[in-house]
């Protein structure tokens, strides 16, 4: 059996300067760097192997054969008792432009359910990521204004079923009845909604068209998420958040009960950022087998 299978067919075209495509090729050199026997898999069928490597994971819509493969290699490599590597987005990618840092884990994409291998890490990452994207961690803030909520697709893997729209509706009542500050939400970019149902809920609004997450962000006095790591901008600009999904990367660091969205925590952040950039690697260490081999020992 193959140590390990990477598969490009993963991804929905597949072509050799192709960003994504580079990704699973670094992981291809550092793994056969570190004595395993690897195969870089072009076509659309699953081989056994200990380790299956794909990039992304499945959401509730099944939609395109690379998302039908990750589900089939998925369900294949469970069955055998066998493990699979999600290769995911950085949870830094507000300012991670060019996608540096990528997160690994085992199993699935769920950050406080899933294997990361990143329980208390130095700060010798967050150090890395924080030079290289010029990021700060910035104390908690005690003013602001608006209450931005943040959406996420529909359909995708992080919302685990739930009904974008309906979370929508529910949340921004919730907050209506729990505080009078304005309420802005921020929709996907890749998924605008419909906001006629709230057309009755006094000084909600939408985002200005083509805004930045950070500028968004500026002046509010809270961010509210569903499961996403867009959530991890708030925290690093010092605003406190709430959460509804435990699996959110954010959770350790979030309120949960909206009802308190006039004074929320703010818990210390320090333990939680250096574990959380534990999880993100560059090409260059998947390149070396520097992921492959500090994933070994759960292989």
């Amino acid at each position: 059996m193959l140590d390990v299978v990477v598969y490009m067919s993963s991804i929905p075209k597949i072509a050799d300067h192709d960003r994504k495509a580079q990704v699973l090729k670094s992981f291809e050199i550092g793994a056969k760097a570190r004595g395993a026997s690897v195969l870089l898999q072009r076509e659309r069928t699953v081989v056994p192997c200990r380790l299956a490597v794909i990039l992304g994971w499945v959401g509730k819509n099944i939609k395109g054969p690379h998302i039908q493969l990750r589900q089939d290699v998925i369900r294949q490599q469970q069955q055998q008792g066998h493990r699979v590597m999600p290769v995911d987005g950085s949870c830094f990618k507000f300012a991670d432009f060019d996608n540096r840092f990528l997160r690994y884990s085992l199993d699935g994409v769920y950050y406080n359910t899933n294997v990361y291998a990143n329980q208390n890490s130095s700060d010798l990452r967050w150090q890395q990521i924080s030079r290289d994207l010029k990021l700060t961690c910035d104390p908690w803030r005690s003013q602001g204004d608006h209450i931005l909520v943040c959406l996420q697709r529909d359909g995708g893997w992080n919302m685990k079923g739930v009904d974008m729209r309906v979370w929508t509706d529910q949340i921004v009542r919730k907050l209506r009845a729990a505080t009078n500050r304005p309420i802005v939400v921020r929709p996907h970019p890749k998924n605008p909604i419909d906001m006629s149902s709230l057309g009755n809920v006094p000084d909600v609004r939408l985002n200005r068209s083509g805004s930045t997450l950070r500028e968004d962000l500026t002046g509010a006095w809270a961010a509210v998420f569903f499961n996403s790591s867009s959530s991890v901008a708030a925290v690093l600009q010092g605003i406190p958040i709430f959460v509804d999904d435990n699996d959110c990367v954010a959770w350790a660091v979030a309120n949960h009960d909206i009802n308190q969205i006039e004074n929320p925590l703010a818990p210390n952040r320090e333990r939680w950022l250096w574990d959380l950039s534990a999880a993100h690697w560059t090409d260059q260490q998947s390149q070396t087998g520097d992921i492959y081999q500090h994933f070994l020992g759960f292989i």
